[in-house]
């Protein structure tokens, strides 16, 4: 029984050991290749003074498993274009086939290839990456520390909750003429409390106006300003002047004033936390969901990379030679990343769903893969 399934698994492992050679070096010469462009960015700082040497190796070290991830499906495309064309070269394939062996059970191994190198790329981006972005904003916020904060905004509109609040009840409105991160100020700000009714109505209660906002790091204090107190019946029951006043809020308001950390350097739990947190708050959502969605779509890129190679290496191996699908193959790499590119960039700009933004190029070319593989089986 153990021959019978060692002997089952012999072109398994025949194809597993081809691949794995031209996998490995794609995989160092993608990252390498990327690194490099990384390398220019850095090479600004170093030039600046503003990072030292070891500094610029220690981030280009903690930039590895991002590239990595990046460059896997260039990696498992050209390894698999690479396979194919060798085995077509030395009759392999033509061998094989007479010996009874379908082409389905060539091109499965191959297949769980790119799957597996799919389950890599997710552990990667969703464990390693995420801890090696925090320590990357670590030593960014040491070696950056005289570089300025986010910038002012005016006429800054939002909903949280009090101290104490629910998710369910975001109860106070902000309508804030001048927001600086900066100086962690709020000028001219306009706070509403309203109380809910049946029906999913809302009853203003209160009004709170005030010349000045302050952030000290642990909570907020309002400065020269008035409450207006209202009844059920919209009367004004009290007045209220106020020189320094304590505001209690959720932490939304406290997020509003903290430099923005790009959502590639959260984790999922962070990321969906900040998602529901802006979304409370009325903040553009859109960036982060596009982010969100990569998170899955993009390892999953190996895999469809797989599955598009396999026509394309076995169809123009047996015309062109060993090497030809490579140029066409080429192209085609360019053309992935030029979608993806497109496709992110409307997503965060809002002219696709996230969704559709972070899906559509798998689901263009595992299309096109699915169309070819098909064509070539027939």
């Amino acid at each position: 029984m153990a021959r019978l399934f060692t002997k089952f698994w012999l072109l398994e492992r025949y194809l597993f050991g081809q691949m794995l050679t031209p996998l490995l070096a794609g995989i160092a010469g993608g990252t390498l290749l990327l690194l490099a462009g990384r390398l220019f960015t850095l090479a600004e700082r170093l030039v600046e003074g503003s990072v030292p040497p070891l500094t610029v190796l220690r981030l280009l070290m903690l930039d590895l498993p991002e590239m990595v991830v990046l460059g896997m499906p260039i990696a498992a495309f050209f390894a698999t274009m690479l396979t194919l064309g060798k085995l077509s070269g030395n009759s392999e394939i033509t061998a094989m086939r007479a010996a009874g062996i379908p082409f389905t059970r060539i091109f499965r191994p191959l297949l769980l290839v790119g799957l597996l190198m799919s389950l890599s790329a997710f552990l990667i981006s969703n464990v390693l990456l995420p801890a090696s972005k925090r320590e990357i904003r670590r030593i960014d916020q040491q070696a950056l520390l005289a570089q300025a904060t986010s910038p002012v905004q005016y006429d800054v509109f939002f909903k949280t909750a009090r101290v104490g609040g629910t998710e369910s009840l975001d109860n106070l409105w902000f309508f804030i003429r001048q927001v600086d991160p900066r100086l962690n100020t709020m000028q001219d700000v306009t706070i509403l409390r309203v109380d809910p009714l049946p029906g999913g109505k809302y009853r203003l209660a209160e009004v709170t106006l005030a010349a000045q906002a302050v952030w000290n790091g642990l909570d907020w204090t309002l400065s020269e300003g008035v409450t207006h107190r209202y009844g059920p019946d919209g009367l004004s029951l009290a007045e209220e002047p106020f020189d320094r006043k304590p505001l209690a809020v959720s932490q939304d308001l406290a997020a509003l004033l903290q430099p923005p950390v790009p959502p590639n350097e959260l984790s999922l739990p962070e990321l969906a936390e900040r998602i529901s947190r802006l979304a409370r708050s009325n903040l553009n959502t859109q960036p982060l969901r596009t982010e969100f969605h990569m998170r899955f779509s993009l390892p999953l890129a190996s895999f469809f990379a797989v599955l598009i190679s396999l026509p394309l290496g076995s169809s123009t191996a047996r015309r062109v030679g060993r090497y030809g699908g490579v140029v066409f193959g080429i192209l085609l790499v360019f053309a992935y990343y030029v979608v993806l590119s497109v496709s992110r960039s409307l997503g965060e700009a809002g002219a696709l769903p996230p969704w559709a933004a972070a899906w559509s190029f798998n689901l263009l070319f595992g299309s096109l893969g699915l169309l070819l593989l098909a064509r070539f089986l027939r």
